[in-house]
């Protein structure tokens, strides 16, 4: 008899905990906005793995490489606007829903001079993080994730 009602015991606990678990709501979170957009991959992969090993550390020579790489500066502080903006349309077409998004960061970071405000100047890395602000503004429905 003792074991039944242990066991019986056991099985409801269990159970409820079961039931508590699946019932409960994603909490609050404090996280960076950015994190809940899911941003397909914008960098070519050739690109992304030659700037890669050995990788470059440093908020500004990662992102300035692979912009030296793909062609979107004409020199350290110049942006090779026609480029990039050609990058992000063709890269719209290849991911539905972002066109939007590449609109804002046509508007926001190619055809206006954006500065980031780093320590120190790095024109690859303002259109970079512009580009990225730009998208997360307009992140498409189905790419949002909190």
């Amino acid at each position: 008899m003792y074991k039944f009602i242990a066991f019986l015991l056991f099985v409801t606990v269990i159970h409820a905990d079961v039931i508590i678990h699946k019932g409960a709501k994603k909490g609050a979170t404090l996280k960076p906005l950015s994190v809940c957009c899911d941003i397909p991959e914008i960098g070519d992969v050739k690109h992304l793995t030659t700037c890669s090993n050995p990788k470059v550390n440093g908020p500004c020579n990662d992102v300035q490489c692979i912009f030296e790489e793909s062609g979107f500066l004409i020199d350290n502080n110049t942006l090779n606007k026609e480029v990039y903006k050609n990058h992000l349309i063709k890269w719209a077409e290849e991911h539905k829903g972002w066109s939007p998004a590449v609109d804002k960061a046509v508007k926001d970071c190619v055809d206006t001079d954006p500065r980031q405000h780093l320590d120190f100047p790095c024109k690859a890395y303002d259109v970079f993080a512009c580009t990225g602000i730009a998208m997360l503004k307009k992140c498409p429905n189905e790419a949002w994730k909190c």
